[in-house]
C-alpha cells in the first residue's frame, strides 16, 4: 500500500516512539538503554541506532519506479562521480612505480631488481595496521570526508617522490602512500552499502572499480608523454618519472579539497535531498538490513566478525586471488617489455589491459546484480583469468617469445580480469556482513588480508625476466580461489534456507522488530535477513 509522506518535524538520532519501545527492547539484549528511562518510555532512547532512524517509517513504505528512478538518479549524479575521479586517481598514483620501473627509476636512484620488488610490498606493510585504524575513523567521521582528508595528504607524498633520490627515501615515501591508501577500498565498500540497495552494490563496485582500467590506459598515456617529452626537449636532470609523480600527486591535492568540500557524507546529511526525499533514500535502503551506520562502538559485533567463520572464507579468498594480482600490479610493464618492446611501445600498450579490466569489472558486477548471484559471476571471471595465465604459461614455456602475439593477447585477459572477482567479493561484503562496527571489524581483517597478499605478491615474481615459476603458483592459487567462491554460495545458500523454514515454521515471528533494518543489528541477530548469493 502506498503512502503520501508529509513530513513536519523529524526525531533526533535514535530516537524510538514511546508506543514500540518494549518491543524493541525485549527482542534486543545487546541495545543499551539509558539508566532510569525504560519506565518512562515516552523519553526513553536507545543508543547505538543507527543514524537513518530518524527517518525511518515505523510503516513499510511503498515507493513506486518513478520515484525510485528519480532517487537513484539524484544518488549517481551526485554520489557515483566521486567514487569514480578517485579511483582513477588512486590506481594511477599507486601505478606510478610500475610506470618509473621502465621511466629510468632504478638508474636514477641506483636501485636493484630486489630492492625494486621491495618497492612495491613495503607500500603495504604501510597499508596493514593502518586498515583497523581507518575502519573506526570510518564510524566516527563521514567516510567521504574522512577519505577525502587522506586524498589530500596523500597527494603531497607522492609528489614528494620527485625528490627521492636513493633506496631508503622511496621506501619511506612508499610506506606512507600505504598507510594513507588503507582507507579507499573499505571506505569505498561503506559508502555504497550506505547509498544503494543490495541488488546494486554488485554493479556500483563494478562500475567504480573498473576505473583502474582508465588509469591504466591514462597512465600509460602520461608516462608516454612524460618519455617523449624528455627525449625531444630535455629535462633539466628533471626525470620523466619525477614529472609524472609530481603532476599526479598535485591533481591528487585539488581533488581531494574539491571532495572535502563538495561530496554528501551520507543518505541523512545530503543538500541535494529534501526532508522528504531523504525518508524515502532511507526507505530505498530498508532491504539492506544495515542503514547507514551508527556511531556507537559496539564490543559485541567485533567478537561477533573474529568469530564469524564467513570473515575468514573471505581472508582465504583474498589471499588467493590477490597474491598473483598483486605481483601484476607491480610488474606489468617489465611483463610486457620482457616480450621484446622498448619503453615507449611497452606504456602505450598497457591500454589494451585497461580496456579490458573496465569490461571485466563493469560488465562481471553488472551481471552480478543481474541474476542476483554473485558467486557465480565471480566464477566465471575467474575461469577466464585462469584460462589466460595458463595458455601464458603454455607458451611460454616453449621458448620466452614463442608466439609473442598470443602471449601479449594472453596476458591482456589475464590481468584484466584479474581483480574482477575479487571486486564481486567485495560488493558481496557490503551486503552480507551487518552492524556498524562489525562490518568496520570485518572490514579491517579482510582489507588487512588484502594489504597481506599485495606484500608477499611481488615477492612470489623474483624469477625474472620471463617468470615461470610466478605463473605456476598464480595458476595453483587462482583455482584455490575458485573453490572458495563455490564454497560462499553453498554456505549462503544453506543459511537462507533454514531462515527461510524457521520463518514457515512459525519461529521467526512474522512481525519481527520495529524498523529492525535500522536498528544496526548484524546479520547474525537479524533472522529477518537474507545473505546475497
Amino acid at each position: 500500500m502506498e503512502k503520501t509522506l508529509q513530513i513536519t518535524s523529524t526525531p533526533s538520532d535514535g530516537e524510538i516512539p514511546d508506543t514500540d519501545i518494549e518491543k524493541v527492547i525485549s527482542r534486543n539484549p545487546h541495545l543499551d538503554v539509558e539508566p532510569g528511562q525504560v519506565s518512562n518510555l515516552k523519553d526513553a532512547h536507545i543508543k547505538g541506532v543507527d543514524k537513518a532512524y530518524a527517518y525511518a517509517s515505523v510503516d513499510i513504505i511503498s515507493i513506486d519506479e518513478k520515484t525510485n528512478k528519480h532517487l537513484f538518479r539524484k544518488i549517481d549524479t551526485h554520489v557515483l562521480p566521486w567514487l569514480l575521479g578517485l579511483y582513477v586517481l588512486q590506481f594511477l598514483d599507486k601505478g606510478i612505480l610500475s610506470y618509473a620501473g621502465v621511466m629510468g627509476l632504478q638508474k636514477d636512484t641506483n636501485l636493484t631488481s630486489a630492492q625494486y620488488t621491495w618497492l612495491g610490498s613495503i607500500y603495504y606493510a604501510g597499508y596493514m595496521p593502518a586498515v583497523p585504524i581507518h575502519n573506526r575513523l570510518f564510524q566516527i567521521f563521514p567516510p567521504a570526508k574522512y577519505i577525502a582528508c587522506c586524498v589530500i595528504i596523500w597527494g603531497v607524498v607522492l609528489a614528494c617522490m620527485s625528490a627521492c633520490h636513493n633506496f631508503t627515501a622511496l621506501m619511506i615515501q612508499r610506506t606512507a602512500l600505504g598507510i594513507l591508501e588503507a582507507s579507499i577500498n573499505c571506505g569505498f565498500s561503506m559508502i555504497t552499502a550506505a547509498w544503494y540497495k543490495k541488488y546494486e552494490h554488485g554493479t556500483r563496485v563494478g562500475i567504480w572499480s573498473s576505473m583502474t582500467g582508465v588509469a591504466t590506459i591514462v597512465g600509460g598515456i602520461i608516462a608516454y608523454g612524460c618519455v617523449l617529452g624528455e627525449e625531444k626537449h630535455g629535462s633539466g636532470g628533471f626525470s620523466s618519472w619525477k614529472i609524472l609523480s609530481l603532476v599526479t600527486g598535485l591533481i591528487s591535492v585539488v581533488y581531494g579539497i574539491a571532495m572535502l568540500w563538495f561530496m554528501a557524507g551520507s543518505v541523512v546529511s545530503a543538500k541535494f535531498f529534501s526532508e522528504e526525499e531523504k525518508m524515502l533514500a532511507v526507505e530505498r535502503l530498508r532491504d539492506n538490513h544495515q542503514g547507514v551506520g551508527s556511531t556507537q562502538y559496539k564490543k559485541y559485533q567485533l567478537v561477533e566478525a573474529w568469530t564469524d567463520y564467513r570473515t575468514w572464507m573471505y581472508v582465504v579468498f583474498v589471499l588467493t586471488s590477490q597474491i598473483p594480482s598483486a605481483g601484476l600490479v607491480l610488474l606489468s610493464s617489465i611483463l610486457i617489455k620482457s616480450l621484446g618492446f622498448d619503453t615507449k611501445t611497452t606504456l602505450l600498450l598497457a591500454m589494451p589491459q585497461g580496456a579490458i579490466t573496465i569490461l571485466s569489472n563493469a560488465g562481471f558486477g553488472y551481471l552480478a546484480d543481474r541474476t542476483k548471484y554473485r558467486s557465480g559471476s565471480a566464477i566465471l571471471v575467474s575461469l577466464l583469468a585462469l584460462f589466460a595465465v595458463s595458455l601464458f604459461t603454455g607458451l611460454g614455456s616453449v621458448s620466452p617469445l614463442y608466439d609473442r602475439n598470443g602471449q601479449l593477447v594472453a596476458y591482456f585477459i589475464m590481468s584484466g580480469c584479474s581483480a574482477a572477482s575479487w571486486f564481486i567479493v567485495i560488493s558481496m561484503i557490503s551486503s552480507n556482513v551487518l552492524g556498524t562496527t562489525k562490518k568496520a571489524s570485518s572490514n579491517s581483517i579482510i582489507f588487512a588480508a588484502q594489504g597481506l597478499a599485495y606484500f608477499i605478491g611481488p615477492q612470489t615474481f623474483r624469477d625474472g625476466p620471463y617468470y615461470r615459476k610466478a605463473k605456476i603458483v598464480t595458476i595453483i592459487l587462482w583455482i584455490a580461489s575458485i573453490v572458495m567462491l563455490s564454497g560462499f554460495w553453498v554456505v549462503n545458500w544453506l543459511e537462507n534456507r533454514k531462515r527461510d523454514h524457521a520463518a514457515e515454521a512459525g519461529e521467526i515471528p512474522n512481525d519481527g522488530v520495529l524498523n529492525a533494518e535500522f536498528m544496526d543489528l548484524t546479520d547474525k541477530e537479524n533472522k529477518g535477513f537474507r545473505y546475497v548469493l
